[in-house]
């Protein structure tokens, strides 16, 4: 796990190398749209892209960033989301275009981006009415609700990134998806997760400072089917030195959940969050979470990103996967994690677990236990009590830890 691993592949060119974004007007004191337009249009012709002018810049909903972007923002940038009056299309700030088509993206950086909320988040769903709404604006790709997002990449670095005020739907950075990705150097607090990693392999999570609601860090292998664009293995990754801050209660510092999808058959029962794979691929279940369960009588088969079918609302995952890459269980394996600070009391720091609720009844009676093997805990200091460090739902191969602090907290 060496970071020369990860450097970017010559792969694609663009015209021009590098420009200033002040060029297309991206400017303090432009609105946030013209800015929004301006930056967009500088990621679509050049592969280096900077913002060297100290300032506030507003900006408005997304900027798609493909293949061979690199995003350089200098110290003084502050990035201020601004809503638009269709409220429903806010999306990421900052996502790769293959998310929305399926086709991979490679070699990708965003460093030094601060980042003000300011009250903007991207439509998650809550209920079935929403998602009839939500699911059919161009700017929402179910379950990707990070302000910096990425889905279907190769080669990723994102590097110095402040956040202070995440709200209670949307992540700082999410990554799903993906093959070697570096995030270093981020402080992210706020309501919602901090960083969230999908399904993906060979990542580098290093030198983070979390103040959060929710999970500081999670590895959710499979998730809410409105929060993970796609469900599979999380694998071969480290996470070091990353600091719990003091004086905010968060849920957990890490989660690591996973499951199992099944295969369709007609007649069979479903609840929200369900995964099913069929002939023509991965669909997931997006109603109301509340347990109630619906029977399946038509296969999903459509190519469309969402259906209802026989009263269930379904939408269509997995869009960069054949049919014989499609995953039928989301385990994780082979992580360490290395110098953990935690600062605040707590029931509970880290959990490795299959979700039955409401929201997701991740594993099924039957079906294959998804595998959990090779975690790894080394120099963990516990700062404040904690009831227990590692709370376990499922079976695990091979945990351990070595330094540290934790003593009689290790596991339930």
């Amino acid at each position: 796990m060496h970071e020369k691993e990860f450097l970017p592949q010559e792969k694609y060119k663009k015209k021009s190398a590098q420009t200033d974004a002040y060029a297309f007007g991206f400017l303090p004191d432009a609105n946030a749209v013209s800015n929004a337009q301006a930056l967009q249009k500088a990621v679509a012709g050049y592969e280096t892209v900077t913002v060297s002018a100290p300032g506030v810049y507003d900006i408005a909903g997304s900027i798609r960033l493909p293949s061979d972007t690199h995003l350089l923002f200098a110290q003084g940038v502050v990035l201020r989301r601004s809503p638009l009056r269709d409220r429903l299309s806010e999306g990421n700030l900052f996502v790769n275009e293959g998310a929305f088509t399926g086709v991979f993206n490679e070699n990708i950086s965003i460093r030094g981006a601060h980042i003000v909320v300011n009250g903007v988040e991207s439509a998650a769903i809550s209920s079935d009415d929403d998602a009839k709404t939500i699911l059919h604006t161009p700017n929402v790709v179910n379950g990707l609700r990070g302000h910096i997002a990425f889905l279907y990449v190769k080669n990723v670095r994102i590097e110095n990134v402040l956040i202070t005020d995440l709200l209670s739907k949307d992540y700082g950075i999410q990554v799903s998806d993906f093959e070697n990705v570096i995030i270093k150097n981020v402080h992210i607090e706020g309501l919602k997760d901090g960083v969230h990693f999908g399904p993906g392999r060979h990542f580098v999570l290093r030198n983070g400072r979390f103040r959060t609601g929710d999970d500081a860090i999670a590895l959710n292998c499979a998730d809410y089917s409105v929060s993970n664009p796609n469900f599979g293995t999380i694998s071969d990754g480290l996470i070091e030195n990353c600091t719990e801050l003091p004086g905010f209660e968060s849920m957990l510092f890490i989660r690591v959940l996973v499951g199992t999808a099944r295969d369709w058959t007609r007649g069979m029962t479903v609840r929200h969050s369900d995964a099913v794979r069929t002939k023509s691929g991965m669909y997931r279940v997006v109603m109301r979470p509340d347990d109630t369960t619906y029977i399946s009588e038509t296969e999903p088969c459509f190519e469309e990103a969402c259906k209802e079918l026989d009263g269930i609302f379904w939408v269509k995952t997995h869009l960069a996967y054949t049919k014989r890459q499609i995953p039928l269980t989301a385990g994780c394996r082979d992580i360490l994690f290395r110098n953990i600070s935690l600062e605040n009391p707590r029931e509970q720091a880290v959990m490795i677990y299959k979700s039955d609720d409401a929201y997701l009844h991740s594993w099924y009676p039957g079906s294959e236990t998804p595998q959990v093997k090779n975690i790894r805990f080394e120099n963990v200091q516990i700062l404040k009590p904690i009831d227990r460090f590692l709370c376990i739902g499922t079976p695990v191969e091979n945990v351990e830890t070595t330094g540290g602090n934790i003593g009689e907290s290790f596991y339930t």
